[in-house]
């Protein structure tokens, strides 16, 4: 088995930039396309875009999620696993859509005010002719200016991170 070459990070910014010079927008290198530090991303199940911030810090994909309601919740969060769960999605233009999905997880969360615990349900999300499913993390991000983040759990395998881009350049 032949371990996978590595790119160093300048070489990889030069080519991705090359690209961009000559007029190809979208770089793909072997595999993998170029993503910016910010992307616009499709949500098929709310047919909302949303302007979205590449962390390749985080490990999972979260988005902005308002009115949670679970039908005959359970008080502890983990026992609602399984569950359909209804959520209103809103977007950095204030558009917003509920979307139905069923929790797949509650997983704690570190932030820089402490660990909060949320909850995680399986979805789509559709850069440019990429769609892939990925656990995401319900949280109202109404502060903040990126109502997505995007995680690791959707860069992998199919995207590499050229934090020179952004979406809005």
């Amino acid at each position: 088995m032949n371990p996978r070459p590595r790119r160093s990070r300048l070489g990889l910014c030069l080519l991705a930039g090359l690209c961009v010079l000559a007029g190809l927008g979208c770089a793909q290198l072997g595999g993998e396309r170029v993503l910016g530090a910010t992307e616009i991303v499709h949500v098929p199940a709310a047919d909302l875009d949303f302007l979205a911030i590449v962390d390749t810090g985080a490990f999972r994909t979260s988005i902005h999620a308002l009115d949670i309601r679970i039908p005959d919740a359970e008080t502890r969060m983990r026992d609602n696993v399984g569950k359909p769960i209804e959520f209103l999605l809103v977007n950095e233009r204030g558009r917003g859509r509920r979307v139905r999905s069923t929790v797949a997880d509650v997983l704690p969360v570190r932030t820089s005010h402490g660990t909060e615990w949320r909850y995680v349900v399986p979805l789509r999300l559709r850069w440019r002719d990429v769609e892939k499913q990925v656990l995401v993390n319900l949280r109202d991000r109404t502060p903040m200016t990126y109502k997505l983040l995007l995680g690791r759990d959707f860069l992998k395998g199919d995207f590499v991170v050229d934090v020179s881009r952004n979406a809005v350049d």
